[in-house]
């Protein structure tokens, strides 16, 4: 991973021509050029999911520069003490800068190769989970995870606008099918594993953890994957990350197949995770209340949150008609 440290001396005034028409996306990117002292920042985003930039330092080196949690400052110390325990995670190396409201930051370009659902890379993708599970490294200031605040009305209010976005989206019979299977989730995530988890939340161990960990935000280099987006992360129970990490692996990845990951990639990713960390018995006990957890409440808001430029698109829309008709069962832990 490179680094930079900008500073006022020989920087390059911005360059106009790198910035996008509109005056609003003019000034803020005008304004990170000229305060991160960037030679060059590209107007498109790498992905229409966040504002994530391409630029060049005053030095030559390219980095991205994106908006990141308001902890940014308790990210920046946990990412750089993984990266010197051998996680390959990127830390920031600029920033965070204040903008709009917004938390700036300048993270390494990192070279490689983007998802493409290979065999060595879901194994590679585990392996580097389970090692950023295992790390011993401080995790002071990061978001404390905390169970929702959900009464039972939201739970039949979410039902309600998934019933519209699948009866939208899906074929009539996979709709109906689709709407039993969300509503038999629900109704056992109230009843059996959201109540599970929280009876047994004392026995999960926590650990710090990007709260977002797909394929998307994983860059494959010749010497191993990289982990390109903690910015989510915080301290949350790691059986948690794990399941979620099944439930999104694929979501927002254009080189991935367009589905869920199938028993087998599951299997050689866990096995892989598993080389890392051992799952106490507390935890495999609560597997399948954790899956139903991360499925309710990242799943569904994932099949919510996408637009119709995302259900028309061949790979996502394919990730999301899997998802909304996913059964869970057969995927085991090892």
């Amino acid at each position: 991973m490179s680094s930079i440290s900008p500073t006022p001396d020989g920087a390059t005034a911005p360059d106009p021509s790198t910035v996008p028409n509109g005056p609003t996306a003019d000034s803020r990117l005008l304004a990170l050029q000229r305060d991160f002292r960037l030679t060059s920042i590209e107007p498109m985003s790498l992905t229409r999911f966040a504002r994530v930039h391409r630029a060049v330092t005053s030095t030559g080196e390219h980095v991205v520069a994106k908006v990141t949690d308001t902890r940014a400052e308790a990210m920046a110390r946990w990412t750089r003490a993984l990266a010197d325990a051998g996680v390959t995670v990127v830390s920031a190396v600029a920033g965070p800068l204040e903008l709009d409201g917004d938390q700036w930051v300048l993270y390494p370009f990192i070279d490689g190769e983007s998802y493409t659902g290979t065999t060595e890379q879901i194994r590679s993708a585990g392996d580097l989970l389970g090692r950023l599970h295992a790390a011993q490294v401080p995790t002071d200031g990061l978001r404390a995870y905390s169970h929702p605040d959900t009464e039972r009305a939201d739970v039949d209010s979410d039902l309600g606008t998934l019933r519209d976005v699948v009866t939208a989206h899906l074929p009539c019979e996979e709709a109906d099918a689709a709407q039993a299977g969300l509503t038999a989730l629900a109704d056992r995530w109230w009843e059996h594993s959201w109540p599970a988890l929280r009876a047994r939340d004392a026995e999960l161990p926590r650990t710090g953890v990007s709260s977002d960990y797909k394929a998307s935000n994983v860059v494959f280099t010749p010497t191993g994957p990289v982990l390109v987006d903690p910015d989510n992360g915080g301290v949350e129970p790691r059986l948690l990350d794990l399941a979620m990490a099944l439930v999104l692996f694929h979501c927002e990845c254009p080189g991935a197949p367009a589905r869920m990951m199938n028993h087998e990639e599951w299997e050689v990713f866990a096995r892989a995770y598993g080389e890392h960390v051992t799952l106490t018995p507390a935890e495999r006990e609560l597997w399948s209340a954790a899956v139903d957890h991360m499925w309710w409440e990242e799943g569904t808001w994932v099949l919510e949150d996408n637009d119709e430029q995302a259900w028309a698109d061949p790979v996502q829309g394919g990730y999301l008609r899997s998802l909304a008709l996913w059964d869970p069962s057969g995927y085991r832990l090892p």
